[in-house]
């Protein structure tokens, strides 16, 4: 709980926002930067896209650390196949990274990153060494049964595999909107608990903030645990985990007469 407390407290301060009070920090603000008020007002059409933005970068750039911690792994356990050719191996870190860089500078930056050679290399090759992951890591690993029984086969399989693989990408991603949208809820919801407090009078003010941000912060903490999980355990962990190696043996001590 104290680092989420600690988290809290300073994007409290970056936000601006103390238990739903949005200006309480402005003096703060005029003394050190000389601002008459707060930089970042969440809920502005333009600073809530800003948010939603940083929130899949800092998603890119996770799955990304997840996808070296891949490599890693794989080349600790001598599977250099999985560490070059798989999803989350080194065509799948070119291939990912590519496409999220290139959309980022043309739709951002207005640069037109999208070359014939980009594609080529960037994009299109490393998708191809992906495709044929399976015989290129068996070959790589010396495998004596690299070759699949059909080709033919093999091919229309990961066709439909690939889709998956496509699309495990784009929603992976798109899985880190939720971290930005939670700020917006965040400051929706005490909005409501501010205008009820309003509404209700003075005698009933400060009952209703206390009260509504107990319950905004529950609320908070059920959505953030879940979210967290999911994006530990799906996004992140399946990128690098695997279920096989060697079974968890604790130390054992043995206790003798003599002590």
């Amino acid at each position: 709980l104290a680092p989420c407390g600690i988290s809290s407290a300073f994007f409290g301060l970056v936000f601006g926002s103390v238990f739903g009070f949005e200006h309480l920090l402005d003096p703060m603000y005029k003394a050190l930067f000389g601002l008459e008020e707060k930089p970042i007002e969440v809920m502005s059409s333009e600073m809530a896209t800003k948010i939603i933005l940083v929130a899949i970068g800092i998603g890119v750039f996770l799955l990304i650390i997840a996808m070296c911690l891949n490599v890693y792994t794989s080349i600790r356990q001598k599977d250099y196949g999985r560490a070059l050719f798989s999803t989350s191996g080194v065509a799948g870190i070119i291939f990912y990274s590519a496409i999220v860089f290139g959309i980022a500078g043309q739709l951002l930056f207005g640069l037109p990153v999208f070359s014939a050679p980009y594609i080529i290399f960037l994009i299109v090759i490393p998708f191809i060494l992906i495709f044929f992951a399976e015989p290129l890591g068996g070959l790589v690993n010396k495998e004596p049964d690299w070759k699949p029984e059909s080709w033919k086969d093999y091919i229309v399989e990961n066709i439909f595999e690939s889709i998956e693989v496509l699309l495990s990408y784009v929603t992976n991603t798109m899985s880190f909107l939720r971290v930005g949208a939670f700020v917006l809820v965040h400051a929706g919801m005490m909005m409501v608990v501010f205008v009820l407090a309003e509404t209700a009078g003075p005698i009933a003010y400060w009952p209703i903030v206390v009260v509504g941000n107990v319950i905004v912060m529950v609320l908070e903490a059920l959505l953030v645990a879940i979210q967290v999980l999911r994006l530990e355990y799906y996004e992140l962990f399946s990128r690098f985990y695997s279920g096989e190696g060697r079974p968890y043996e604790p130390v054992k001590l043995k206790l003798t007469q003599n002590g």
